[in-house]
């Protein structure tokens, strides 16, 4: 499987790199959220003339390393004409890496290249399937289950009650926004939320100033890398995340104006 840290024994196409005098992997990625799971875009090229007629003769391939410590999932998936990844959301939770690559597809004798640095000049290398040619950039993206709490579509706020409290507290230092209420509130949330046209009512005056804050701590997170609030590895945290960024289609600008 791939090594992106290790000096392999023949020149490597990297992102920073002296095994090659100019050639370039451009690996873009971008990853949807899609009803049935993750979609991973790829539009791989690399700047090589001697490559390409490999990558043409499907001696090489381009691929994605998609990898997720959280399930161990590891997966190698051949690229051909820029084709879509999808990923099931059963397989992947939190933090996942992809990284693009070429690869042998099969045994070549020989290989050598007139871009190669000039310590590798009139070299030639014998590879095998598999080896490793060429890698991109690194890229993340956090990932939840199907059941999480982005696909089931549950809450991502509580709703309790404490008898000793005499104002709402609202808590964001667990997995869900904690919401708790006096008793008296407590009663009334509870007589008004078996009544379906009260719903929208209940949204505007608990959940809606709950997310509304939620939202500001992400803004201040994005507005200050340096100064976090601690919460982004929080379910709560990563649903709203992840639904603002489909709802911006994934284009940063727009995310970022949704905060605002």
């Amino acid at each position: 499987m791939l090594n992106i840290n290790i000096n392999y024994p023949y020149p490597v196409i990297r992102e920073y790199t002296d095994d090659y005098q100019s050639t370039e992997f451009i690996g873009e990625l971008k990853v949807l959220l899609e009803p049935d799971g993750y979609a991973v875009h790829t539009n791989f090229e690399i700047n090589n003339k001697g490559i390409q007629i490999l990558l043409s003769k499907r001696i090489l391939t381009y691929a994605l390393e998609v990898q997720c410590v959280s399930t161990w999932f590891r997966k190698l998936y051949p690229i051909h004409e820029n084709r879509v990844i999808r990923l099931d959301p059963q397989m992947i939770h939190e933090r996942v890496e992809l990284i693009p690559c070429t690869v042998a597809a099969t045994s070549i004798e020989g290989f050598t290249n007139e871009d190669f640095a000039e310590e590798y000049q009139d070299m030639k290398f014998d590879l095998n399937a598999g080896d490793i040619i060429g890698i991109g950039q690194k890229r993340t993206f956090d990932a939840l289950y199907q059941n999480d709490i982005i696909k089931n579509g549950s809450s991502i706020v509580d709703v309790g009650r404490n008898d000793k409290l005499k104002e709402i507290q609202c808590d964001f230092s667990q997995s869900t926004i904690k919401l708790t209420l006096p008793a008296d509130q407590y009663e009334n949330y509870r007589s008004c939320g078996y009544n379906r046209s009260k719903y929208k009512m209940l949204n505007a005056i608990l959940i809606v100033p709950a997310l509304v804050e939620a939202i500001g701590i992400i803004a201040a997170d994005e507005k200050d890398p340096e100064h976090q609030s601690g919460h982004q590895n929080r379910a709560w945290y990563k649903t709203i995340v992840v639904n603002l960024k489909r709802f911006a289609e994934n284009d940063e600008r727009k995310y970022l104006q949704l905060l605002v």
